[in-house]
């Protein structure tokens, strides 16, 4: 046991039944091992820059419904639906607010593309980085919405196929399908950055 009192080889069914039983501290542990995943899925739904709000809303809804969890989903699962409908709600209430002129640069001002360069790299192949990631983040747009919420899950947000499924509420089959649509059509795009 730790100085907190949670003992961290504690599995994870133990956890949950302790925080459906009003154990902060066994729900505090659950969001350690999972806020991770929680701010990732956030990010490729409302971008960088609102994840922590959307993140920490999605573990407050998570931490008011406990009680409500009744297990037939790995609470991962659970926890990650919340996440993804945490920011489609908020997506929703963006679009209702956001005046025309604002909404007709096509989302690009939300940043949902991975801003990642290699430091290492001299300046001329961090320039091939960026136009490389540039041509993703426009290629992807490109992509039907279910494909790309998929492809961000899969590849940004570091989701198993299987959670994929489980937290969309799809088949396996349905998500290999789509990812491998998705990474066919963006690879052809992508091709002279090989």
């Amino acid at each position: 046991m730790d100085p907190s009192g949670i003992d961290r080889g504690v599995d994870e069914d133990a956890l949950v039944l302790r925080a459906r039983n009003g154990d902060r501290k066994a729900f505090g542990e659950l969001v350690e091992r999972h806020q991770r995943r929680v701010w990732m899925v956030c990010r490729q739904y409302v971008g960088v820059d609102e994840a922590d709000a959307a993140a920490q809303d999605s573990l407050v809804k998570a931490l008011t419904g406990m009680r409500k969890f009744d297990g037939r989903a790995a609470f991962s699962t659970w926890l990650t639906r919340i996440a993804i409908n945490t920011c489609l709600d908020q997506l929703r209430r963006r679009r209702r607010e956001i005046p025309v002129d604002e909404a007709a640069d096509g989302g690009e001002s939300r940043g949902h593309a991975l801003e990642v360069a290699d430091t290492q790299a001299g300046p001329e192949d961090r320039s091939m980085q960026q136009q490389a990631l540039s041509t993703l983040a426009e290629r992807e747009r490109e992509l039907p919405p279910r494909q790309l919420e998929i492809f961000r899950l899969r590849f940004y947000a570091e989701m198993e196929l299987e959670e994929i499924a489980d937290a969309l509420g799809v088949h396996v089959g349905t998500v290999k399908t789509q990812l491998h649509r998705a990474v066919h059509r963006l690879r052809g795009e992508l091709g002279a950055y090989r």
